[in-house]
């Protein structure tokens, strides 16, 4: 599951220095002795794996659809077993179903025998004909209807609801819309639409039959078997999928797609798109067999699975989803030529393809397991990227991953593998994703490559086909370094927080002292082991030191011939930690210039920018000394610099002042907005021409025909914001583009002039694009509405509140009620926020409406 990315990774520099940035004051310094810091874990009860009583050996599926009411028809055939202790009763989730019938299937004579059962809506008992023994098999048909929209509503902000089964415009009523059908059941919502046990821990061999219109093309798990024509004109196609998985990663998808065809070494990988969009299907995804024989190679295990299909969908409730051999995407995926200019979708794609190995073919036992799913995943794209597009790309991705931890961690700090959740769905952060992702990538960091894809491998072949726990990968890293390392586990996968570490150094005769100090409150978060390495420059010669930091407070000596010119802790920058060391613009200069990862550059430039604002800040008292020369030069250097992300972070540096050398770097930087190779660079060079003095109203307006959506909607908004007097005929030629960047700028424009004719186009937008591009046009459409009179402002409002109920989104819900908020002082949108929380069937939405104002 990729619920936690949605977007591409590569729009926005990650802003955390840690050369710079002090580091966090432990809590217990500040708070009183009793207080318990807002970040500290949670707990809940304990949440053990699932007791198997009765195992699932095989799932046979009957399905057809009643689209009027968006029920699901089916006839479920179940094999079981007792998993070992005899059993004479059978429970099977099953969530609000009608239950017709429920009997003992003879497969010889394929008679069916009535069972007496139960049923709570949530949980089928089935009293059975006899015991069984775990040597016994016995198969169980229900025949049910189940009614998706019938149920509570709920989910996480990743996996946004858990009604199992989505039907999209059913009536084909909605304006540009396809109509589809289509499933999601991670966590446990496959029980939504066929009774089974939804647990992380069962396995499944499975068969589909699916009848829709002959319309429609189908997907679903295994290979493609056959079609059959129907005679009441519809027809039903046969899936199959021989090797067992999780009952959470079945799937089915529906609508009138075009599948584009791809192989790899014979084995079929097909590509499911609206029509529209089947001339780019190969770029979106072309790059997918390349990645399969990536990660084959890498493991030193072959792609497992039968097929490999990739289907996009409209209205998804996450950004992916990891189903067994047939991955479901976001619409945002789908993409044309122009919108790929500025990046791909790889990270996305290869996160879901990993899975294959690590989620769906070792599968976790329980959802407090989770990340050794996700975290793989999440590993997968930087291990890609580093393939595929260089060190400096995968260790830039890597960065952003450790600040969306960081950035959590501010009001969330719990163990990685969590057995005392207080809602599975908790499971789903930047601790099972991005964190995970960095403790793998440190784990591979201490035991070295070859050891770290060699545990892999053994991991995989000794547990496919199998649940696992933490301490499954422990034994595997274990069994192939000989060495105990519950040391690594315990402290960063079974205990909260992060290093947070001060460090110092002097040096004296011939000796650096470097003092490192934890700072983390010892109260919930563990004192580290942590090996580092340390890079000493000194006398021009560069020395590398392995140390071990053990201890709260530690001071290690280093041999230097003379005062080093830098000392650069953690030199592979691999550690997740907060990191204060305190540089002099010197040593960043040489850091810059000598660091060995992108990151330590990175750090160097992020710390002269500091330099830079203060010395701005000065130039109120001296504008003679406005500029440190040291820090500006570097900058300037790093305008050049090979990585497109150092370039971007550089133009930033310059942001308020071109400093001493002036119109050279206003000159330069004119001329990155132009033609700078990464689009990226070229739209932060727009914005920081924005604020100058100068007008480059004619950059700007050659910037409306770069052929990045990204570059274009930067340089529109600077276009009109820096008084161009055409600037709302030039709006007016963008206003159908359906690129987002694009769109968002134009409603910004519209909702600053308050133009009443970009009425229809608010609406029309609101009403035909996506749930994820609604809730964010709402964030204009409301503003836009104050600049209108009260008549128009009273239609626009009935549209949000229109949303706010009618919507199945629950960010769309949400954006609506808040949208309403800017309008609270009106006596009848008082009562339409009063109707909306009234009506709301979502309790966690209902309780969020009633902490907003």
């Amino acid at each position: 599951m990729n619920g936690c990315q949605t977007t591409k990774k590569t729009a926005t520099i990650p802003q955390t220095d840690s050369s710079t940035v002090k580091p966090s004051t432990p809590v217990a310094a500040i708070s009183a002795p009793d207080s318990v810091p807002v970040w500290a874990p949670r707990k809940g009860n304990y949440n053990p794996e699932r007791t198997k009583k009765n195992d699932l050996l095989h799932t046979k599926l009957e399905v057809s659809f009643d689209w009027q009411k968006q029920y699901l028809n089916g006839i479920a055939t179940l094999t079981f077993k007792p998993y070992f202790y005899p059993q004479n009763t059978l429970e099977l989730d099953a969530k609000g179903f009608d239950i017709k019938s429920i009997n003992l299937f003879d497969p010889a004579s394929k008679s069916l025998n009535p069972l007496q059962f139960t049923y709570d809506k949530r949980i089928i008992t089935i009293q059975l004909n006899k015991t069984y023994k775990r040597t016994e098999n016995y198969q169980i048909q229900i025949t049910y209807t189940a009614k998706p929209n019938e149920l509570p509503a709920g989910g996480s902000e990743a996996i946004t609801s858990d009604k199992g089964l989505y039907f999209i415009n059913p009536l084909g009523t909605e304006p540009n819309k396809p109509q589809q059908i289509w499933t999601q059941g991670e966590t446990e919502a496959n029980s939504a639409w066929f009774p089974t046990i939804d647990s992380p821990n069962e396995r499944t061999t499975q068969e589909m039959y699916i009848t829709v219109d002959t319309a429609f093309t189908t997907l679903s798990n295994g290979t493609f078997v056959y079609s059959r024509t129907n005679r009441d004109g519809t027809k039903t196609d046969y899936w199959k999928q021989d090797k067992p998985h999780a009952p959470y990663l079945f799937m089915m998808a529906i609508g009138k797609f075009a599948v584009v065809n791809d192989e790899w070494k014979g084995m079929p990988v097909d590509y499911y798109v609206e029509p529209a969009y089947a001339p780019y299907a190969k770029d979106i995804f072309g790059r997918t067999p390349e990645m399969i024989e990536f990660f084959s190679t890498k493991l030193n295990y072959k792609f497992p699975w039968e097929k490999y299909a990739q289907v996009v969908v409209r209205d998804f409730v996450s950004g992916a989803m990891e189903n067994t051999t047939a991955v479901t995407f976001m619409e945002a995926v789908q993409s044309d030529k122009r919108q790929l200019l500025d990046d791909h979708w790889d990270g996305i794609i290869a996160h879901e393809l990993f899975h294959h190995w690590f989620g769906d073919l070792v599968t976790t036992e329980s959802w407090a397991n989770l990340p050794l799913n996700e975290s793989f995943a999440n590993y997968a794209e930087y291990l890609w990227a580093e393939y595929k597009y260089g060190k400096e790309q995968a260790d830039y991705l890597g960065q952003i991953e450790v600040e969306q931890y960081f950035a959590e961690s501010e009001n969330k700090q719990e163990p990685l593998i969590r057995y005392r959740y207080l809602d599975k769905e908790d499971m789903f952060d930047s601790h099972s994703y991005a964190k995970g992702g960095r403790i793998l990538h440190m784990l591979r960091k201490y035991v070295g490559d070859e050891a770290f894809f060699e545990a892999l491998h053994q991991y995989l072949k000794k547990n496919e086909f199998t649940d696992v726990e933490i301490h499954n990968l422990r034994l595997a890293f274990e069994e192939v370094t000989g060495e105990d390392l519950n040391w690594f586990f315990n402290q960063w996968f079974m205990s909260a927080g992060h290093p947070d570490l001060a460090i110092n150094h002097t040096y004296t005769n011939g000796k650096i002292q470097l003092d490192v100090k934890q700072l983390q409150d010892s109260t919930y978060t563990p004192i580290y082991k942590l090996p580092i390495k340390v890079v000493v420059w000194a006398n021009g010669q560069k020395t590398l030191h392995d140390i071990t930091i053990t201890q709260a407070s530690q001071a290690i000596e280093l041999p230097a011939a003379t005062k080093p010119d830098l000392v650069l802790f953690d030199a592979e920058s691999q550690l997740l930690g907060k990191i204060y060391h305190p540089k002099s613009s010197q040593e960043l200069a040489f850091q810059y210039y000598n660091g060995p990862t992108y990151l330590s550059r990175y750090q160097a430039i992020a710390g002269l920018t500091h330099v830079l604002e203060e010395a701005e800040e000065d130039s109120l008292v001296n504008k003679a000394q406005s500029m440190d020369n040291l820090a500006e030069k570097v900058a300037a250097d790093a305008l050049k610099d090979s990585f497109w992300g150092i370039r971007q972070l550089a133009i930033k540096s310059f942001e308020k002042s071109s400093g001493a050398q002036g119109e050279a770097i206003d000159n330069k930087i004119q001329e990155m907005a132009l033609k700078d190779p990464r689009s990226y660079v070229r739209a932060e060079a727009m914005n920081a021409l924005l604020n100058r003095e100068k007008n480059y109203i004619d950059v700007f307006k050659q910037g409306l025909q770069d052929s990045s959506y990204t570059v274009l909607a930067t340089s529109l908004f600077a276009y009109f914001n820096s008084g161009a007097p055409d600037a709302a005929q030039q709006v007016e030629k963008f206003k159908d583009y359906k690129n987002t960047d694009v769109m968002f700028t134009v409603a910004y424009f519209y909702a600053e002039a308050g133009d009443s004719a970009a009425y229809s186009w608010f609406v029309n937008k609101l009403t035909t694009t996506s749930s994820q591009v609604q809730a964010q046009l709402l964030q204009f459409f409301a503003p836009y509405l104050l600049r209108l009179d009260e008549s128009k402002q009273t239609e626009g409002l009935k549209e949000i509140e229109k949303m706010a109920t009618e919507s199945q989104d629950f960010q769309v819900k949400l954006g609506a009620y808040q949208a309403l908020g800017l309008f609270a002082d009106r006596e009848d949108v008082k009562e339409m926020r009063k109707r909306i929380r009234e009506n709301e069937k979502d309790e966690k939405l209902k309780n969020i409406y009633n902490m907003i104002p």
